[in-house]
């Protein structure tokens, strides 16, 4: 998805926004202190819209970290348009659509029915300066979703902190005698940006370089979208220490801002990124055993048409006499990949899911074959990083994650912590 694609869901989310401000502040007049219930939503929806309208039009610094906003703004604007604009427009919605039907039947009706006195008109005369209880519901309807959004906030600040380190001991039956205990460190979806702060990427390094592992590899997401961050980023994965080296793939928020940008300076940097390529690193094991490790790298595509056809370009690529890992930032890489027999994949992209109501069913089934942890076909596996960061600050059930994985031939158990 390029800029102009990018742009198309703020523009959607600033219509949208207009629309139902419209027709929530027309549900709010007749209601007693309307006055002070109107000035309430325009300063909401005026703060949403404008949120919306900087990220068009402003500077590129607001769409990184380092603006002067304070967090708190990305978060409810982030579960507004995401979760509450779409709940209060179903709030909406459902409620005109039964009085709709209603009026219907009331107007078949009147022309059936002789009119009716009723002795109690004069009543209901009095009592018409009050808000009927249709209008009562209708604001509650319109208020429930921008306070819970903003109830939602103050406890979702605390995701965005935590990760656990999630551990693999896997058997990959082919595995080189030469590379048993060979250590992986899987970094992924670190997204530098509006929910991960660079103060934060020291502390995230120390934890990484803690495993020692013998490769670090990154599948993915260094950036959430400004490439004002990138500087950040680039700091980041030189501070990751591994015995034998790194190994780099792309993500799509990565070439939100300039593709070419993002991969030309991460080049000029000789970090190494794989793009449609390969990259031969040797692995020296404690005894002093060398042996060649292929790490494989596919560019970021968002078709299952076009992550079969990357995986065909690099396959050819495996060298008969090296092990071979594929770097994929979609796990839907892993459906090719097992028909190459490309013995380990790694991958990122789902964050686990985001929100999920068990390890299988939630936000994450809907969109992807394959969410979170180990998969194996035959004898490729597939290993799929919930992410260190966020582009969307509400986590349940996918917590972030740092994977280190040790391999092993046939013949060891396999144990998952």
């Amino acid at each position: 998805m390029g800029f102009l694609g990018f742009l198309a869901f703020p523009i959607s989310f600033f219509v949208i926004d207009a629309l139902w401000w419209r027709a929530a502040d027309r549900r709010l007049q007749g209601l007693i202190h309307a006055r002070l219930w109107r000035a309430l939503l325009g300063v909401f929806m005026t703060t949403m819209m404008l949120y919306v309208l900087v990220i068009l039009v402003g500077p590129r610094s607001f769409r990184g970290s380092q603006g002067p906003e304070p967090q708190v703004v990305h978060i409810i604007a982030y579960l507004w348009h995401f979760m509450g604009l779409p709940l209060g427009v179903a709030m909406m919605i459902v409620p005109a659509l039964r009085g709709a039907a209603r009026a219907a039947v009331t107007r078949m009706s009147d022309r059936t029915d002789p009119p009716v006195i009723d002795d109690a008109r004069a009543d209901r005369s009095r009592r018409a300066a009050m808000p009927s209880r249709r209008q009562i519901m209708a604001a509650g309807a319109i208020a429930i979703p921008p306070l819970a959004v903003c109830a939602a906030s103050l406890g979702v600040t605390k995701t965005l902190y935590g990760r656990r380190l999630r551990s693999f001991d896997l058997c990959i039956p082919l595995l080189p005698p030469q590379l048993e205990g060979m250590r992986i460190a899987h970094v992924s979806d670190t997204h530098i940006g509006k929910f991960l702060h660079p103060s934060r990427l020291p502390a995230i390094a120390d934890d990484i370089n803690r495993l020692d592992a013998d490769f670090v590899v990154f599948t993915g997401d260094l950036i959430d979208f400004s490439l004002e961050d990138l500087p950040a980023g680039i700091n980041f994965l030189r501070s990751l220490k591994s015995r034998c080296g790194l190994a780099i793939c792309e993500g799509n928020h990565d070439l939100m801002d300039d593709r070419g940008d993002f991969e030309n300076q991460l080049r000029d940097q000789d970090l190494p990124l794989i793009i449609g390529g390969q990259l031969t690193l040797p692995y020296v094991s404690p005894s002093g055993q060398s042996f060649p490790v292929q790490f494989l790298g596919t560019p970021w595509n968002f078709t299952d048409e076009f992550m079969n056809d990357a995986v065909d370009v690099v396959a050819p690529l495996i060298q008969p006499d090296a092990f071979p890992i594929l770097l994929a930032h979609h796990p839907h890489h892993f459906d090719a990949a097992s028909l190459a027999s490309i013995p380990l994949v790694l991958s990122g992209h789902t964050h686990g899911g985001q929100i999920m109501l068990n390890d299988h069913f939630g936000a994450g089934s809907l969109r992807f074959r394959y969410i979170s942890g180990l998969y194996q076909r035959n004898a490729s596996s597939l290993i799929v990083n919930n992410g260190i960061g966020n582009w969307f600050p509400l986590r349940v059930n996918a917590p972030a994650e740092i994977v280190h994985i040790t391999l092993h031939g046939l013949g060891r158990p396999q144990l998952l912590k």
